[in-house]
């Protein structure tokens, strides 16, 4: 998915930041947490995915709070009442009249106080990890020990200290605190907060208390908690427990060794099922695309032949050529592996024409690539696809000659009429593929063909009349074909024995 614009809207003088994904029927709003950024959030493939799959169902608009991010910084830690006005001004500046809300963490007070006053607004309130109550607020901790409160506390203070190390992955999520993750989540906390902002923030965390803006949400709540993760499950069922009539969800554990994506899809999923009211089904990653294989043909030889600077040039040039070829096309490069790209397009005239374009600019270039196309069933993965088909068109490729862009049956079936024109290279045994496979190698991929050759029109005069009627009163000519269908009724009537 490609990012989305960054938009603004004022908010006591400083710009809120917030993006909007997707054009479903139904809206979504998410609360980011504070090392959540607007535009990095892409840049972990699994996320990618995410927003992708929910980008298919709602019209999403993600916002982090006041002085984080892409937000302008501010000299203060907003008070739960703005940050509940910030959420009604980005549904405000979007034209969202009613939308499911989420909030994660330390943003759940301010979208649980937005659908308190405004439940109008709020189809479906989704918390993940709230606390009813911060470890340093003074009053009473019914759903903590002394050594959890303490504990708790301590914690958030380390990550704050550490902030922009990616350090806080050893006491938020201690299943995700991998190398790669640290790496992401210390880029996100740089460009989200300074330390100083963060420490400031977290105190004002240990000290809210949410308690009696829980107990007055009316609306269908989803408090959502996940093991393993730093809030203590009971201290999340005390604020479930707070909201009338809410529902508390446990989401399977977080895998050792997965993504910051991959943790959050289960949240995904259940968002899925709350706005749509359907379980996502796996059919749904499942689609028709067209995909096409590039490879250097001799990469070895061509090392040898021009040495290893030279080379390397090469190959970035050739990258940077095959990603403006595909996307100028209206396909997407999916992955670039070795010396090869594997693309995905919506048409498999444009992948052809794609295809050969690759090939003839590769020549030019003084090297030589084959190209391979098929067509079949694909299925997301991440930002990736898997299935036979992929598997197909590789095999495809990899049959192909210096030069050369081969298309299965499939392909060529489907192209057929768009100008394109075919030599066959009759039936081969793809590898690991059961049967035999007629190819085809592309010969001509020019433009459209010609137009059919103009005729006089069949129409009539009354024909030209009627069609004139229809467009500026369509009303009379309704009523005319009412008349008419009753006196048929009528004739066929009286013709009756």
């Amino acid at each position: 998915m490609d990012p989305a614009p960054t938009q603004y809207v004022d908010r006591d003088g400083s710009a809120l930041a917030y993006q909007v994904f997707g054009d479903g029927p139904a809206d979504l709003v998410h609360f980011f947490e504070s090392f959540q950024h607007l535009d990095l959030q892409l840049t972990d493939p699994d996320m990618n995915h995410n927003y992708e799959r929910v980008a298919r169902y709602v019209r999403a608009a993600y916002f982090q709070r006041r002085g984080f991010g892409l937000s302008d910084q501010v000299q203060y830690v907003p008070t739960i009442e703005q940050q509940a006005d910030d959420v009604l001004a980005v549904m405000d500046a979007v034209g969202m009249h009613r939308a499911t809300l989420v909030g994660w963490f330390s943003t759940c007070g301010g979208v649980a106080l937005a659908a308190a006053r405004a439940p109008e607004r709020v189809h479906a309130l989704v918390l993940f990890c709230p606390i009813a109550e911060g470890c340093a607020s003074g009053g009473e901790l019914p759903a903590w020990t002394d050594e959890e409160a303490r504990s708790f506390a301590e914690n958030l203070r380390y990550s704050a200290l550490h902030w922009g190390s990616g350090r806080s992955l050893e006491v938020l999520a201690p299943d995700l605190n991998t190398p790669f993750n640290r790496r992401l989540m210390a880029m996100l906390e740089r460009s989200s907060a300074t330390p100083a902002a963060m420490q400031s923030h977290v105190e004002w965390q240990l000290q809210s208390d949410i308690q009696e803006i829980l107990k007055a949400v009316q609306v269908p709540t989803w408090v959502v908690y996940t093991p393993n993760y730093f809030a203590p499950k009971a201290a999340v069922q005390h604020a479930a427990d707070l909201i009338p009539n809410s529902t508390l969800r446990a989401l399977p554990p977080t895998p050792p060794g997965a993504s910051i994506g991959q943790a959050a899809l289960p949240m995904t999923d259940l968002l899925e099922e709350i706005v749509t009211g359907t379980i996502h089904s796996a059919d749904s990653d499942r689609f028709l695309g067209t995909v096409l294989f590039t490879d250097v043909v001799s990469s070895t030889e061509l090392l040898e032949r021009v040495g290893d600077a030279t080379y390397r040039q090469l190959r970035a040039d050739h990258e940077r050529s095959v990603r403006y070829a595909v996307e100028t096309s209206g396909g997407r490069l999916m992955t670039v592996t070795g010396d090869g790209t594997l693309s995905v397009f919506d048409s498999p005239t444009r992948a052809v024409r794609c295809g050969e374009r690759i090939c003839r600019e590769s020549e030019s270039a003084g090297f030589s690539v084959r190209a391979g196309i098929h067509t079949g069933e694909l299925e997301r993965d991440a930002m990736n696809v898997t299935g036979l088909t992929v598997h197909i068109g590789a095999r495809v490729g990899a049959a192909a000659d210096p030069g050369q862009v081969l298309v299965s049956r499939t392909v060529r079936d489907l192209v057929a009429g768009s100008g394109l024109t075919f030599a066959s290279r009759g039936e081969r045994q793809l590898k690991g593929v059961s049967g035999t496979w007629e190819l085809s190698a592309v010969t001509v991929a020019g433009d459209q063909p010609a137009n059919l050759p103009a005729e006089d029109s069949m129409q009539t005069s009354m024909d030209r009349m009627v069609l004139q009627t229809a467009r500026t009163a369509p009303g009379f000519v309704r009523a005319a074909v009412r008349l008419g269908n009753a006196v048929e009724r009528r004739r066929a009537k009286n013709l009756k024995p």
